[in-house]
């Protein structure tokens, strides 16, 4: 008669390669892999239909590490179909096929007791025994087999002599290198109480001496009545003064006619990079990023080099006395350079009016097409004209360097 015991079929079909066990699935269809398996199927010698085992089945093959469980069959044919396996990659495949894996140090006997060259060390059931009973008497027969052997005394024979543990070489490899790729994870208490070079520090001095000594001053200052507020220091008025003088920073005027070549759309990016560009083209470059109207003061950064490296100075253009006014009421003592279009209307607001006065206490700048004729209006102004080519952007730099120039060595109120 055939054997149904799922471990003796096991080993049968790994004994016999035409009686190799076959996976199924829940539907009784051949499976792949066994994490798609459900159960085995075991052909049998004499032709007869096979025998289908659950993969979860327990077998009479015990943990050395507990008397009361037993590896199922499913665990016992991973060991088999993975002993070549390194233990990372096994132990991973086990947890993907849902059934777990053989202990690592019952690993070694399993395979050698499947394969039939020795009993692999291990308690194993006799034929016809159930695991489940077995383990539930498991520890009725611990406590029963403690008195019997304190009665047998010094005559009872001593227990098998365990066998001796040999050592993995991949296992211990791996372990090894396991360890040395392990990172030590640091929080704020490990990092303040262990030093680098793994002394535990020690506060209880600090703690002791200078925070017991502060708070005690506090508590004898709060006593005592002596906690006053502290008095404010008094602002030095030299330091005031060069603070206001370096935060003054000069101011340029143009002309808000619509003749202007220099408009607040394109001052900024003529001063700073030496590039003209047409008014009208600025408004509708501005404005096709969403700004509709210019601003009223306008930063100009300008970078000069010195022996001691290169500094940059920041200037403010406006167009306007309503915007001038908001700089408050020295605005106009920073007034260095006034652009003008020839046209005296555009000074009666200004602080001087007359275009002669105005100009000798502050520089002045006309800006005009080279191919134009100069204005006579401004040859009695004393003021300087800067001539822009419309087609050669190239010579916008040396105009802006003549007008800085202009700033340098010009006068100042």
């Amino acid at each position: 008669m055939a054997s149904t015991d799922p471990l003796d079929l096991l080993r049968q079909s790994i004994a016999t390669p035409s009686l190799a066990a076959a996976l199924l699935t829940d539907a009784g269809a051949p499976a792949d892999a066994l994490p798609d398996a459900s159960s085995f199927s075991f052909p049998q010698p004499d032709g007869k239909d096979a025998v289908i085992v659950p993969k979860d089945a327990p077998t009479r093959y015990a943990r050395t590490d507990a008397r009361d469980d037993f590896y199922s069959v499913g665990q016992l044919w991973l060991a088999w179909t993975e002993r070549d396996t390194g233990v990372r990659e096994y132990l991973m495949k086990g947890q993907a096929a849902g059934v777990g894996y053989v202990a690592i140090t019952d690993r070694r006997g399993v395979v050698d007791f499947l394969q039939g060259s020795s009993d692999g060390g291990v308690r194993v059931l006799g034929k016809g025994e159930d695991p489940k009973a077995a383990a539930a008497a498991a520890p009725a027969a611990d406590t029963a087999a403690a008195p019997a052997s304190a009665e047998a005394g010094p005559s009872r024979s001593a227990p098998a002599a365990k066998r001796k543990y040999e050592v993995n070489i991949a296992d211990r490899d791996f372990c090894k290198k396991l360890r040395a790729e392990e990172v030590e994870l640091k929080d704020r208490n490990t990092v303040l109480r262990v030093s680098s070079g793994g002394k535990v520090n020690n506060f209880s001095s600090f703690v002791q001496t200078v925070m017991n000594e502060k708070i005690r001053a506090s508590q004898q200052a709060l006593k005592s009545g002596r906690s006053q507020p502290q008095q404010p220091v008094a602002a030095d008025p030299s330091r005031n003064a060069s603070r206001q003088k370096r935060s003054a920073h000069p101011i340029i005027l143009i002309s808000s006619s619509p003749t202007s070549l220099l408009t607040m759309w394109n001052v900024k990016k003529f001063l700073e990079q030496g590039i003209f560009e047409p008014s009208e083209t600025a408004r509708q470059n501005e404005m096709a990023q969403g700004n509709i109207r210019s601003e009223d003061m306008i930063p100009i950064l300008r970078k000069r080099s010195s022996p001691t490296g290169e500094t940059q100075i920041k200037y403010y253009v406006v167009d306007s006395v309503e915007a001038l006014q908001k700089f408050g009421v020295d605005a106009w003592d920073r007034v260095i350079c006034v652009v003008t279009t020839g046209q005296a209307w555009q000074f009666k607001p200004y602080k001087w009016m007359d275009p002669k006065v105005l100009f000798r206490n502050v520089n002045g700048a006309y800006f005009q097409w080279h191919n134009e004729a100069t204005n006579p209006t401004i040859k009695d102004w004393n003021v300087t004209d800067f001539k822009i080519d419309k087609f050669k952007r190239h010579t916008d730099r040396q105009v802006v360097a003549k007008f800085w120039n202009l700033l340098d060595s010009g006068k100042r109120r």
